[in-house]
């Protein structure tokens, strides 16, 4: 919002069905030992094994340093996606609220996100979600065989295409 006020400006006033994950639930769904925990726990497709490897990294350099203090939100960047996808068993909380951003080329609050009872557009706000069913749900659709990518030869792909 802060880095392109007028954008964000555009995007709520869009019309588009928006929903925010504020930061708040975000750090609730940041914990890198729940997940690295569970996708020990999953079978190992290559989806898995990348996040478990990456993850346990940036969890490994958060430890090491604090200048990755910051590193487990990235967990948090993942939730807009699961949110999106609509899981019923991570049962988010949405709140529908008016609001609008301020874009008026003073920095001191351009950026800012406030509630508008009188010319807001109404957005979803992501008020709570289940994290342990939100931990459960990404560490499964990684270690789904179903979803995973095969990676074959292109004429390997040619004959699957041409089934």
């Amino acid at each position: 919002m802060f880095l392109d006020p007028l954008a964000a400006k555009t995007v709520i006033e869009s019309g588009l069905d928006i929903t925010f994950v504020p930061l708040d639930v975000q750090q609730r769904v940041s914990s890198f030992p729940m997940v690295i925990q569970k996708l020990q726990l999953r079978i190992k497709t290559p989806e898995a094994v990348f996040a478990h490897r990456l993850l346990s990294r940036l969890h490994h350099l958060q430890q090491l340093h604090h200048r990755y203090h910051h590193m487990d939100m990235f967990l948090g960047e993942i939730l807009g996606a699961i949110i999106l996808a609509n899981h019923p068993l991570i049962r988010p909380v949405l709140q529908e609220t008016p609001i609008n951003v301020s874009a008026t080329g003073d920095v001191s609050v351009d950026g800012q996100v406030y509630i508008d009872t009188k010319h807001g557009r109404l957005v979803n706000i992501l008020k709570s979600l289940d994290s342990e069913a939100y931990y459960g749900h990404f560490t499964d659709m990684l270690g789904d065989r179903v979803q995973s990518a095969v990676i074959g030869s292109f004429e390997e792909q040619k004959k699957i295409w041409s089934k």
